[in-house]
């Protein structure tokens, strides 16, 4: 739905590339079409820009939409509708959806051009750049929060103040420490982002 969990954004992207593959096994390039109104050329199942701006919004935000075409039964006389598949494209929100669980475009991407904030952007950074364990309060939160009965509902209340507010907005924030458990290059890039969001912040 686009929205990205603090604790859980290895498995974001693992399930968005079992995505990506399932979009592209059951709708090869031959079988489906965008309109592109930024673009006046017609469709071109090969042109990277547009699976660019289509595939990463449909398997975001209507990905059961996907699945339901996916697994539509026809008649072998219309066998040919599996081929005029449409799929609308969104420029802007597949752009965000790539730097949100693309691992590789997450690991270049300049975070503070996505809709996040300092924490969830934190967290990104301590992810891709981890060098050690994390803190064994992290995993211990993670393991509750994995076990919670829904992702729809609110951390469980029985936790403490201090844990469940790091529970709702993360480990980190603008104030708080750079992480130990993570490369040269994270680490200035967590000094950069902390720059660009307490600037921000301040202004």
């Amino acid at each position: 739905n686009g929205d990205l969990d603090h604790f859980f954004i290895r498995e974001h992207c693992a399930i968005y590339s079992w995505r990506e593959a399932f979009f592209s096994k059951h709708f090869p390039n031959n079988s489906w079409f965008t309109v592109d109104f930024d673009n006046e050329d017609e469709f071109d199942p090969e042109d990277a820009i547009q699976q660019f701006i289509t595939i990463p919004y449909q398997i975001t935000r209507h990905f059961d939409r996907v699945v339901a075409l996916a697994s539509a039964k026809v008649n072998a006389e219309l066998s040919w509708l599996k081929m005029q598949t449409y799929f609308e494209g969104n420029n802007l929100l597949s752009c965000e959806a790539e730097s949100k669980y693309n691992w590789e475009d997450m690991a270049d991407a300049y975070c503070e051009d996505i809709n996040l904030g300092f924490s969830k952007v934190a967290h990104i950074i301590s992810e891709v750049h981890q060098t050690g364990p994390k803190k064994l309060e992290e995993m211990a939160l993670k393991a509750v929060l994995l076990h919670h009965i829904s992702s729809d509902l609110p951390p469980p209340d029985y936790l403490p103040k201090k844990i469940y507010k790091k529970a709702v907005n993360g480990m980190y924030n603008v104030e708080g420490d750079t992480p130990d458990n993570i490369s040269v290059e994270g680490k200035e890039m967590f000094e950069r982002m902390r720059n660009v969001f307490g600037n921000n912040n301040s202004s």
